[in-house]
């Protein structure tokens, strides 16, 4: 017997996408075979891929029509590390959570710093700083997008080596929409919600050493710690 409801559509495609009757990385039928195999309008299948969109399970691709992603697995991050252990930290989460995952850092560049970025920093106005660009990818989905700020003047290999084992972390989290751009880019809809991160690592005397902002789903990286010691993977 045909479904004739929405509610009835959307849980039988669900439990289709999460039972792998229409496995990860292969698009879900087109809108008029679904419409006569489940006896609706276009209507109700419009809606029901916009509800599974939104929980994460299909994402649309230009000529290919609507991909499933599968239930999302979300990794356990510390953020309380120091940076240059982050991604062996963030394949170490994805290890155990029984997937695959990268943090890389894509660009990086010299450039005086914006008012804001010297207050925290407590920088001369317009000191230079180095900016880091960094992405964080689940099985090839991004998840997060990291800018990572510190002093060029400050910058020192060998002097940070010995902070780096007494440095302290202050983390402030908050969470708001996507805009519509940040939900194509991390391929969520629009109005969900962002983890908007900031951190600002400090040395012992207190001096801060560098500042982190961290833009991350929320479904797929949750935080495991706010203000402690810098720790290694």
């Amino acid at each position: 017997m045909p479904v004739a409801r929405f509610p009835e559509v959307l849980a039988d495609l669900r439990t289709k996408i999460l039972d792998g009757t229409h496995p990860p990385g292969e698009p879900l039928p087109h809108t008029e075979d679904l419409m006569r195999a489940y006896g609706v309008s276009r209507q109700v299948i419009t809606n029901t891929m916009r509800a599974l969109k939104e929980e994460g399970l299909i994402w649309r691709v230009a000529n290919k029509g609507m991909i499933v992603l599968g239930p999302a697995v979300a990794i356990q991050i510390p953020m309380a590390i120091d940076f240059r252990d982050e991604p062996t930290a963030w394949a170490a989460a994805c290890q155990r959570a029984g997937i695959t995952g990268h943090l890389t850092t894509v660009n990086s560049r010299a450039t005086p710093a914006t008012e804001e970025v010297s207050h925290i920093l407590r920088l001369p106005a317009k000191a230079k700083v180095i900016i880091g660009e960094i992405r964080g990818d689940i099985e090839g989905q991004l998840v997060c997008l990291d800018q990572l700020y510190w002093s060029m003047e400050r910058h020192d290999a060998s002097s940070y080596d010995v902070e780096r084992s007494t440095a302290l972390v202050e983390l402030q989290t908050r969470v708001r929409t996507a805009s519509p751009k940040e939900a194509l880019t991390f391929r969520v809809s629009r109005g969900s919600p962002l983890f908007d991160l900031t951190r600002i690592t400090y040395n012992q005397a207190g001096q801060p050493l560098q500042l982190l902002r961290r833009l991350a789903n929320p479904q797929r990286v949750h935080i495991v710690d706010q203000r402690l010691p810098l720790t290694s993977p």
